[in-house]
């Protein structure tokens, strides 16, 4: 009796693969080939699973969504909701092997977009459905008075999304990535605390 497949799983596999060569060797190390060596598997089944390198890259993107929701739901929901932010955007920094590769991916996505309208809109959705997740969850914060409300959420939440990004490509370059975390939660503070009346 030939053996079943979970071809999710296998996705996931392969797209694991993935994010381990981006880690260690960068998005030009990428190929059908080196991702299939990665994974343990043939490079047919690589193609089986994903008709185009594009496809396997937009898959992984995805995965590092998952993986940063499932983070976030570990956490510590201890605290008002401007301590809870930090720890969120702390999680999507590229502090190790695992989330290093998840910025990387990000980034090699982003660039593409600047000149292939198809992921141009891919990522669009994505930022936009995050600064939309960012703006409700500043309201709430706005709310119960653990965040400014001088300004708008969603202006706010623009800033802090424009600062997680920069310090997370510059933690990409640093030798001691956990070095930034002070200015990174130093900047979120000094732009979000409520002014002292």
């Amino acid at each position: 009796m030939p053996k079943i497949v979970d071809r999710t799983e296998r996705r996931r596999e392969i797209a694991g693969a993935l994010l381990r060569i981006v880690a260690r060797e960068g998005v030009e190390a990428v190929s059908v080939r080196s991702v299939a060596t990665e994974a343990g598997v043939s490079a047919g089944a690589v193609q089986k699973y994903f008709s185009t390198k594009e496809d396997l890259f937009r898959f992984a993107l995805d995965m590092t969504s998952e993986f940063l929701e499932q983070r976030w739901k570990t956490l510590d929901q201890s605290g008002n909701l401007l301590d809870l932010l930090i720890r969120l955007l702390i999680e999507a920094m590229p502090l190790d092997e695992q989330r290093r590769a998840e910025v990387i991916v990000i980034n090699a996505f982003t660039a593409r977009a600047a000149v292939l309208p198809s992921w141009a809109e891919f990522i669009r959705t994505g930022y936009d459905e995050l600064q939309e997740i960012t703006t409700r969850y500043l309201e709430e914060a706005q709310t119960a008075g653990d965040v400014r409300d001088d300004l708008a959420a969603r202006d706010l939440a623009d800033a802090v999304l424009a600062l997680s990004d920069g310090f997370a490509n510059r933690m990409l370059t640093s030798a001691d990535p956990a070095a930034l975390l002070p200015s990174l939660e130093t900047a979120v503070r000094t732009l979000l605390t409520p002014p002292r009346v």
